[in-house]
């Protein structure tokens, strides 16, 4: 078990709906891999509603019958594996039923390996993914043959909107993401949904006397990559709590 990351989010939007917590690091993966919504919790808006979400960075795999893989449809796991002693690799079988089979070490301990056998159907109605946490993150129509390798390096987003956990998305669909970022050493951050729909600004200073229960991060001027690749401005807007500390 690792680390636990979380983010708080202090709700004060225009309107009721979900907060939506999604990964984008699909290529490394399978090249037509789709996004799901990782998290996802309906929140009302008031002067003092927040919302946390929290979760650790351990990675498996799941499979589920989805039919044909496109967003809006929903990936339900019918079973999960969940690498243990050292065991990172599982191969995807298929007998009358789907099964994950022949649980065995891969060759990069800091890999996950994922085999598909002969035996899935063709036209698979299976798709395979990616678990992190406990809950699938990306996912992939099952084929035969097929060998998949996964290194996490996860990037975080958060969205509000009408998503529902486990439902795959279209991330360039996907309305007004904000990407949390994790400096080293920063496993919680702090942001608040605004009633006209933007993220808040974080401050660029910190004020506590104790420099001891916050850390700032300055409004960062460099653009960053949206989830579609689109490059678009760096939403500030993130807090994080360890000793106060600036970062460039």
């Amino acid at each position: 078990m690792g680390k636990t990351y979380s983010v708080t989010i202090n709700n004060r939007a225009s309107h009721s709906d979900y907060f939506m917590v999604f990964q984008n690091d699909l290529t490394n993966w399978a090249p037509n891999a789709m996004a799901l919504a990782w998290f996802s919790k309906y929140s009302n808006p008031s002067p003092t509603t927040e919302l946390t979400f929290e979760w650790t960075v351990d990675v498996g795999f799941s499979w589920a019958e989805t039919g044909e893989l496109q967003p809006g449809i929903r990936f339900n796991a019918s079973e999960k594996y969940i690498p243990e002693n050292g065991l990172n690799k599982i191969t995807l079988d298929y007998n009358g039923g789907y099964l994950f089979t022949g649980e065995e070490q891969g060759p990069d301990k800091d890999r996950l390996y994922l085999s598909e056998s002969g035996n899935i159907p063709l036209k698979s109605l299976a798709s395979v993914g990616v678990t992190m946490a406990g809950s699938t993150v990306f996912a992939t129509q099952a084929r035969p043959n097929q060998s998949l390798t996964f290194s996490p390096h996860p990037r975080y987003f958060i969205a509000y909107g009408n998503y529902q956990k486990g439902e795959v998305i279209d991330v360039s669909a996907v309305n007004n993401p904000l990407e949390l970022v994790y400096p080293t050493g920063v496993y919680s951050l702090t942001t608040t949904l605004n009633v006209n729909g933007t993220w808040d600004t974080s401050p660029t200073s910190c004020r506590s006397p104790t420099r001891s229960a916050c850390a700032c991060f300055p409004a960062d001027p460099r653009p960053f990559t949206h989830p579609t690749g689109l490059p678009r401005a760096r939403q500030a807007g993130l807090k994080g709590t360890p000793p106060c500390s600036m970062h460039a």
